[in-house]
């Protein structure tokens, strides 16, 4: 009667054992992409500009170790896009800081033409410090609207 039991059992785990199913097909990716161009209009009060500063020490010219910490989000160089190579960057980091500076004690929305002096002390191979002074025109942001 053991027997029975036992061959009983093996014969259920047998047929209850790990199974993997593996199923392929083709495949491609999606690209899907949304542009709303949109069109803002912006007084600028060219009667004064705004001056900002910052500047960080960076440790083994990589760990920041002093310096501003609040930056402008979103700030593009050159008219380019933020890309993986310039959020690297040290230099730049430091100059969305100084544009930071210069936007936060104002009424302004936007800083129109910045103009960057970066200044880099290189001398010392355990310890670099960069020095940034921002000038520009402050913007207004008055209306911001969908072209289409």
């Amino acid at each position: 009667m053991k027997s029975i039991y036992l061959c009983g059992i093996l014969s259920l785990l047998f047929f209850t054992s790990c199974s993997s199913i593996n199923k392929s097909h083709m495949n491609s990716s999606v690209q899907i992409s949304i542009a709303s161009p949109m069109k803002a209009k912006v007084d600028v009060d060219m009667t004064r500009k705004l001056t900002g500063y910052a500047s960080g020490g960076y440790l083994l010219h990589l760990l920041k170790i002093s310096g501003d910490n609040k930056y402008a989000d979103g700030i593009a160089f050159n008219g380019n896009e933020p890309s993986v190579f310039s959020m690297l960057s040290k230099v730049n980091a430091v100059k969305a800081a100084a544009s930071y500076n210069a936007i936060r004690t104002s009424e302004a929305d936007v800083l129109v033409n910045p103009q960057y002096v970066v200044e880099e002390s290189n001398w010392n191979p355990f310890y670099k410090m960069i020095k940034v002074k921002v000038t520009g025109y402050p913007g207004k942001v008055v209306s911001i609207r969908n072209v289409q």
